[in-house]
């Protein structure tokens, strides 16, 4: 693909020791049993990328899916005209590339790292071998790609119905910790520009929405640094009417 061919790639390494990622925190692997755990990471190989570097293209063949442990990775289509769509942005926990043993054994989409990432490559063959003799592999793989499109889903039905500030704060309480309701402090884990991308809008349009935010909600945000006072008070500016059911006590609190 000629538009991935003037994007810099970067090095490739193993992970630092010690290092030793769970499987389990992966929805695909979380209830199998610990012989089918440790047949995958038996099978698996650690790789540590840095930003920049092209995972890999749209419809290229997939000899391995990943893992992602640490890091951020975009997933991006390429439209004729040459304009960069966004489709997915990915980090711990998520697996990228599994989709492809249902595609002719080709991804999809473009996958590129934008944060420093550490992954686990598993051979597509031994997903693909393991799901024919395991029932509860095959089920937790519709699972997981039931998850993926029902994610899909959730945001698209709130991107039509909130405001472009509305889709920022939404962003913004995914990110906070899920133990504190005020005085949250934390860095945006990737620039603005693709945060912008990822929403959906323009820079225009993401400055001023920005701009709207911190005046509605009276967060502070400093390059990539952000201060929230109170989570309530951004909770209620999203979801309105709604944001009691988002906030349950401290400890319990899940922001979909």
């Amino acid at each position: 693909m000629k538009a991935l061919e003037n994007h810099a790639t970067a090095s490739i390494s193993a992970f630092p020791r010690p290092f030793k990622p769970g499987l389990r925190d992966v929805a695909l692997f979380a209830n199998l049993s610990n012989d089918d755990v440790r047949y995958f990471q038996d099978a698996s190989h650690a790789r540590a990328y840095k930003k920049g570097k092209f995972l890999y293209g749209e419809e290229d063949f997939a000899d391995v899916f990943y893992v992602v442990c640490s890091g951020w990775i975009k997933l991006f289509h390429i439209l004729p005209d040459g304009t960069e769509v966004v489709v997915d942005m990915l980090t711990a926990g998520h697996m990228v590339g599994e989709s492809a043993i249902f595609e002719h054994g080709r991804h999809t989409s473009n996958a590129e790292i934008v944060e420093d990432v550490q992954l686990l490559c598993i051979p597509t063959r031994v997903l693909r071998e393991r799901i024919q003799k395991s029932s509860a592999l095959a089920l937790g793989m519709l699972c997981s790609m039931f998850q993926h499109h029902r994610r899909h889903y959730d945001a698209i039905a709130l991107n039509a119905m909130q405001s472009a500030p509305q889709r920022i704060g939404c962003f913004l309480l995914k990110l906070c910790p899920q133990t504190k309701r005020h005085d949250i402090v934390f860095d945006l884990p990737y620039d603005k520009t693709l945060i912008a991308d990822t929403l959906g809008m323009k820079g225009a349009t993401f400055s001023r929405a920005l701009n709207v935010l911190r005046a509605k909600t009276s967060i502070r945000i400093d390059g990539i640094h952000i201060e929230i006072d109170s989570i309530e008070r951004l909770m209620m500016f999203v979801h309105g009417s709604l944001a009691p059911q988002y906030m349950p006590s401290v400890g319990e609190q899940h922001i979909p």
